[in-house]
């Protein structure tokens, strides 16, 4: 008996395994890795697809993108940056130096002699006089442009005559500025409201185009006739005024204007009359785009400007 048990104990475990039906026991999770290679090559194709099909406007907005990422809101998707980049005001402090780049200049001028830290600040200041000259050039040749191109469209498109006509360019101290003069017909808006006439529209567009080009901040403005609103109305020209300009600088951004390029945007209803000797004149209804002037204070680094 004893036999027995010893005999039955020294038995080897034998374990059999079963083979998987089918024969793909070896392939694992290697077709995960082709589909995936396949669905992002498909990706890839449409997304190609999709740009082919766009307008050239997009198309160059895409290669800029991926050209300087860098120079777009990650928030609005919008351009954060002037097109022209060489009259963009540079600061050390910001971008690719990180935030410490600013603290290493510091400490770097700390440590020069006055008489250095006194050449080095005047040749940044002399630079950024060059700067702004090149600046103020490159905003009166867009003014010399957009004359050309109104004189261009009078040609091309008689009947656009009338409200080519309505727009007055002109260079002032604060600035270029492109005034949307309405006319009896109300060339650029609908009768109160602010609805933008498709003519006005095409003309806005250019604008945003070629300004957009430009590191100047630009203010805009709504301007009325002193013609009230019927008593008791709640919507007065400020109103009006203020929606006007806003309407504008809607289509501007949309169209060519760089994220946060419109610094200021103002309904002055009737308080700033074109033809002050006649307050209910049409041409007193009207839209001012002012493309600010730089001066070279703009251009100097902040850390270098007087005080610091």
């Amino acid at each position: 008996m004893a036999a027995e048990q010893k005999q039955h104990k020294e038995e080897p475990i034998i374990i059999k395994k079963k083979k998987g039906h089918g024969g793909h026991g070896g392939h694992g999770g290697a077709w995960k890795v082709a589909y995936a290679d396949f669905v992002t090559a498909m990706m890839a194709f449409f997304i190609v697809m999709w740009i082919l099909g766009q307008s050239e406007q997009i198309k160059k907005q895409v290669v800029s993108y991926f050209k300087d990422p860098g120079a777009f809101s990650y928030i609005t998707g919008k351009r954060a940056v002037p097109v022209d980049l060489n009259l963009m005001p540079k600061n050390e402090g910001e971008g690719g130096g990180g935030q410490d780049s600013g603290k290493k200049k510091d400490n770097f001028v700390f440590w020069l002699s006055n008489e250095l830290q006194d050449s080095l600040i005047e040749k940044i200041r002399q630079q950024a006089i060059k700067d702004s000259s090149s600046a103020s050039k490159r905003v009166e040749k867009i003014k010399e442009e957009f004359e050309n191109f109104i004189k261009e469209q009078l040609v091309v498109k008689p009947d656009m005559k009338d409200i080519l006509s309505s727009i007055k360019i002109e260079m002032t101290k604060e600035g270029l500025r492109i005034e949307l003069i309405e006319s009896s017909e109300s060339m650029f808006f609908e009768v109160g409201s602010a609805n933008v006439k498709p003519k006005a529209m095409e003309l806005l567009v250019r604008i945003a185009k070629e300004i957009g080009k430009l590191p100047n901040q630009v203010d805009i403005e709504g301007h009325t006739d002193s013609r009230k609103y019927g008593t008791g109305n709640v919507y007065t020209n400020w109103e009006l005024s203020s929606d006007r300009a806003n309407a504008s600088r809607r289509i501007l951004e949309e169209n060519g204007f760089w994220e946060g390029q419109v610094e200021k945007v103002t309904g002055y209803a009737d308080r700033r009359l074109r033809n002050t000797g006649n307050p209910f004149d049409i041409s007193n209804r009207r839209v001012s785009i002012l493309v600010k002037q730089m001066s070279a204070k703009d251009f100097i680094p902040e850390e270098y400007r007087a005080g610091k």
